[in-house]
């Protein structure tokens, strides 16, 4: 049976790379994509003050960053690509939040030639047990002779990390959170597919590693 956890905090993050530097984004385009992108944002009442601007330094560091703090919500385009993260991220919620980026997206891109070449999600998740000892949960993934020295001496952070052909995943210790567990977990995509297939193999990946550890989520229903 599976060991119950909730989890008290997440992020997700999808990262969209170009397939070379727009650097209109930063020149001639600049003033046509951040007014587009506060447009479209501004029907989620994204306010100005929100925005920040960052023009010093390498070209490669010139980016628009638009927040909408009360949904932990930001969005940010430079030349090379754009990001969208999202803070307390939840299946719940997945799907306004998407809307979000949609929205951002769509007004970027349209009337540029910017390309997207590839794309990223990624998940952080730190989850505490309700019944046993975080200890418990990783003994099976740590090495026998480590075991013993672990028993020994006080363990205060515990790695392990996997890369795969289209991502790649970490297991921790939470440092935030008592007997807590960090998860990280990220996709790499081809071309920017759509994002229910997006979404789905992120869920898929988060049931795989859960389904691993052998834990599940608490819920209140």
């Amino acid at each position: 049976m599976a060991e119950l956890v909730k989890i008290p905090f997440s992020t997700a993050e999808f990262q969209a790379l170009f397939e070379r530097p727009h650097v209109a984004f930063i020149g001639r385009d600049w003033a046509r994509a951040f007014e587009e992108v506060f447009t479209a944002l501004s029907a989620f009442n994204f306010l100005l003050a929100n925005a920040e601007i960052i023009n010093t330094g390498k070209a490669a560091d010139h980016k628009a960053i638009f927040r909408l703090p009360e949904r932990g919500i930001s969005f940010q385009f430079g030349a090379e690509g754009y990001r969208f993260s999202k803070e307390f991220s939840s299946w719940a919620t997945v799907e306004d939040d998407g809307q979000i980026l949609l929205a951002a997206e769509r007004a970027l891109m349209e009337g540029s030639t910017a390309k997207v070449a590839s794309c990223s999600a990624t998940v952080g998740v730190h989850i505490q047990p309700l019944n046993k000892s975080r200890e418990e949960i990783l003994a099976p993934f740590i090495p026998e002779p480590f075991k013993v020295l672990m028993e020994k001496r006080q363990t205060r952070s515990y790695a392990t990390s996997f890369r795969f052909a289209d991502g790649d995943a970490v297991i921790d210790f939470s440092v935030g959170f008592a007997n807590g567990i960090f998860l990280r977990f990220s996709s790499s995509f081809n071309g920017r597919p759509p994002l229910p297939e997006i979404l789905a193999k992120v869920r898929d990946d988060q049931a795989a590693l859960f389904g691993i550890l052998g834990i599940e989520e608490e819920t209140n229903a």
